[in-house]
């Protein structure tokens, strides 16, 4: 029997340019570091972008039995998808936005909190659906309601998320647009999309917005409530939405394949997303003080 120690009680890990390759899987040297993880005691608290729909069989892949934050920060679940806590959008900004996105003849996405309806995404338009979200959509088996008007979204109550794909030239307007508007009001991100090479060019990008106060280390927060130390809690990521929790964290990791602004945060470059630099990382700063009688 290994008898195991590790420094830090909590491992917050994002998933795309993270744990994930270019193609979106997880090697099996990643998959082995996390158990190698998970075989210290720490608890590993997964950390993404996506809903959980759009996660959930990396979820089940890496055997996963911890809560996840999704969506940014906006929901947290358990390991099989029920919501625990969310943060939505205002009614009045989420219909701000739309009607920004409908102006410029581009179809906007209200993501869901799928405890509370019976879909997934509400796509508000009659725009054509931009390439990138229809092979999203089609690979992840993402259901959705087509509506044509705001108004007509049955849940308005209940969106974590308001968004739109579309290349970066349509998006920036309303991007530049929004910024002013919407300032101090709710938070907006404007960034290149995930999506597979073939399904669409690289100058792809997603405008999201979401409640002012969502990242993913204030729903860190509420998941450890009284019992968070932050001198004992590391993360690991690559993207703009890692920055608050790399800021936060006792130790911050970030990859190679992260820009500037994010690597200008982190406390140790892990390498490149691409090259197993996850698991390179875990055995560096996670586990390098295993014991193993």
């Amino acid at each position: 029997m290994r008898v195991l120690t590790a420094e830090w009680e909590v491992l917050v890990i994002d998933l795309d340019g993270t744990l994930l390759c270019k193609q979106g899987e997880v090697s099996d040297q990643n998959l082995h570091a996390l158990d190698e993880v998970r075989d210290c005691g720490v608890e590993i608290v997964v950390a993404t972008g996506r809903c959980f729909a759009e996660c959930k069989h990396i979820v089940d892949t890496i055997n996963h039995n911890g809560v996840c934050i999704t969506a940014g920060g906006s929901q947290l679940t358990d390991c099989k998808g029920n919501s625990i806590a969310t943060n939505v959008v205002d009614q009045s900004i989420a219909e701000e936005v739309t009607l920004q996105v409908l102006r410029r003849n581009l179809r906007c996405l209200l993501l869901k909190d799928t405890t509370a309806s019976e879909t997934q995404y509400v796509l508000v338009g009659d725009s054509p659906l931009h390439q990138a979200s229809q092979w999203w959509f089609k690979t992840h088996d993402i259901s959705i309601l087509e509506v044509d008007a705001f108004e007509d979204d049955p849940w308005p109550e209940h969106t974590l998320r308001v968004g739109a794909v579309a290349q970066e030239e349509q998006l920036l307007p309303i991007a530049t647009l929004l910024k002013t508007t919407l300032e101090g009001r709710a938070k907006l991100q404007h960034w290149s999309a995930v999506t597979a090479t073939h399904a669409t060019s690289s100058s792809t990008h997603l405008l999201e917005v979401f409640n002012h106060s969502v990242n993913k280390w204030s729903m860190l927060e509420r998941h450890l409530g009284d019992s968070l130390n932050r001198k004992r809690i590391a993360a690991i990521g690559d993207g703009l939405n890692d920055i608050e929790v790399l800021k936060e964290a006792g130790l911050s990791i970030v990859m190679e394949n992260a820009n500037e602004d994010v690597q200008h945060h982190a406390d140790v470059l892990a390498g490149h997303h691409d090259k197993h630099g996850f698991a390179h990382a875990m055995k560096r700063w996670i586990v390098p003080g295993l014991t193993r009688p």
